[in-house]
């Protein structure tokens, strides 16, 4: 297998007559069986299983009333059942909606109303946070709580005939949400055509195979988490999904299962690399660590360290991925790869217009082939879901990122054009964590700017000015946040200033706010013991 494809990889490659959760995954089980398809918070599952449960789960969606093109919300933390029903509804021609499992309050309501949910899967955790918004929500009809019946139910049940209703190719299959960065997030419709499009594009880059293992910890509602499933299921291999990432276990977890690639965000490998070295750190299993961003001083030393080979990419949920640097691909360091063939990737000005290599612009890209990027973004109804489609061959979609193609074709990342943040990689709207700081009584105005972390990527300062003789208190600040906003969000740093700057129209300088970074003052909350409760 070739780690970059000159050409998009089909149904044919992998032995199935087109890319739908039946087609892949009834003709694994009947090759494989008995081989573990994954290992989800410590469940093992077979492709056996996985066929059998997902059937199962496809039946309780229906029993429920759930249709073709109803849309079931998945709201738990990494398990099993998330995978099952996530299959499940696939197999029925069902939307499914992957929520954000820190999600709660308003960020949950709008999230829910988006999709459209007519059915909620969640877990005991989360069930008063669902209860909180429900009353909200017209289409919602039932509410699944994950727990012991439901695991037992899923697991003993007996699928009988298996349900094969799935959509067609560029129907709409699930829902990944964007982090949004001008205003509330976005729900990205995605068929499945695009989702084991992509996974093909990684299983190549990753060079990976029948029988081998991916360790993960990306969560589930994640789209980049996607290919971390269905990669392993396009092969027959085996993903093992980490119920949460704990940097001191991942490389005995790594042995435990025989590992040989790892799939995470850039910060997971920034605190790995952080632990203490170890000569036994080159003897791991591993053959590629897949992640993005990876700082280019640090690229050959993670090489060396652990004696394996880097793969990264870039990309977002609407298209993924945009450029891949594969396992026998030498790279240059601190860039994403070359276009993956599935689309043609410019850099643009201002205007539009392409700049010269080396130029720093704004990334667009548009697919070659139907059906290789998502099919739009949702648009709010009141009762079923809509979707404003993409022009799939014409204008240029514009990923708001600025970056640049160098002679040989490599492109960089350089930094965002709108104010979003990154934070371990979670993505994170300045605007509505800032709207949510301004509901304070005490708070006038905010802006949440990111600082470098020494882990890569940001971490959030958060800037404000009080109302006249008002005391504002720190940590009961961050425990308003806390209470209104997923815990990723919530500011490290924190400084209370007499006037923000601004310019000439009233808006807010973020740049002069980001170039100045922390003053010697600024409120630490690590450096306080302050601790956020997730």
């Amino acid at each position: 297998m070739r780690a970059v494809p000159s050409m998009p990889l089909g149904p044919s490659d992998f032995g199935v007559e087109r890319f739908s959760v039946p087609a892949v995954l009834d003709r694994r089980a009947e090759q494989y069986p008995d081989r573990a398809m994954m290992s989800i918070a410590g469940t093992e599952v077979t492709f056996e299983q996985m066929r059998q449960r997902s059937c199962v789960a496809a039946n309780m969606l229906t029993d429920l009333g759930v249709g073709r093109g109803d849309c079931v919300a998945l709201y738990t933390a990494s398990c099993p059942e998330w995978v099952y029903f996530w299959l499940g509804a696939a197999r029925i021609g069902a939307v499914s909606a992957a929520v954000n499992a820190a999600n709660k309050g308003e960020f949950l309501l709008h999230t829910l109303r988006l999709s459209c949910a007519k059915v909620i899967l969640t877990d005991a955790e989360r069930r008063p946070r669902v209860d909180e918004v429900a009353g909200d929500l017209g289409t919602l009809t039932e509410v699944v709580v994950q727990n012991d019946s439901l695991r037992a139910a899923v697991e003993r049940g007996v699928a009988g005939v298996l349900p094969d209703d799935s959509a067609a190719v560029g129907e709409v299959g699930s829902l990944f949400f964007t982090s949004g960065t001008t205003g509330p997030s976005k729900a990205v419709a995605t068929s499945w055509h695009y989702l084991f499009s992509v996974a093909a594009t990684v299983a190549a880059a990753w060079e990976f195979g029948p029988g081998e293992v991916l360790w993960t910890a990306m969560p589930l509602f994640h789209l980049s988490a996607a290919p971390s499933v269905l990669a392993p299921m396009l092969v027959g291999g085996t993903t093992v999904l980490a119920e949460a990432f704990h940097p001191g276990e991942v490389w005995d977890d790594v042995r435990t299962h025989g590992a040989i690639g790892f799939a995470g965000a850039g910060a997971m490998i920034s605190m790995l690399q952080n632990l203490p070295a170890d000569s036994s750190d080159a003897l791991l299993p591993l053959r590629f660590v897949s992640a993005a961003p990876i700082d280019a001083h640090s690229y050959h030393d993670i090489e060396r360290r652990y004696d394996c080979r880097i793969v990264t990419m870039y990309g977002m949920t609407e298209a993924f991925p945009i450029a891949v640097k594969g396992l026998a691909d030498d790279g240059v360091p601190g860039t994403s790869g070359r276009p993956n063939p599935n689309f043609e990737v410019r850099i643009v000005d201002a205007e539009g217009n392409p700049v010269p290599a080396g130029t720093v612009g704004e990334i667009t890209c548009r697919p070659n082939y139907p059906h290789v990027m998502s099919e739009g973004y949702v648009r709010h109804e009141a009762s079923q879901l809509a979707v404003d489609a993409h022009d799939a061959h014409g204008d240029w979609f514009h990923t708001g990122d600025l970056g640049k193609l160098d002679t040989k074709n490599n492109l960089t990342y350089v930094d965002r054009l709108k104010d979003s943040l990154r934070r371990r990689g979670e993505n994170i709207s300045s605007v509505e964590l800032e709207a949510v700081v301004m509901r304070h009584p005490a708070v006038v105005e905010a802006a949440a700017v990111g600082v470098p972390s020494q882990l890569g990527e940001d971490d959030v300062l958060l800037i404000v000015t009080v109302s006249t003789g008002a005391a504002l208190d720190y940590p009961e600040l961050l425990d308003f946040c806390a209470a209104r906003m997923p815990y990723f969000w919530v500011p490290r740093f924190v400084e209370i200033v007499s006037e923000l700057p601004k310019n000439g129209i009233g808006r807010i300088r973020k740049d002069l706010l980001r170039t100045r970074g922390l003053k010697p003052d600024t409120w630490d909350r690590e450096k306080h013991g302050y601790t956020v409760i997730r």
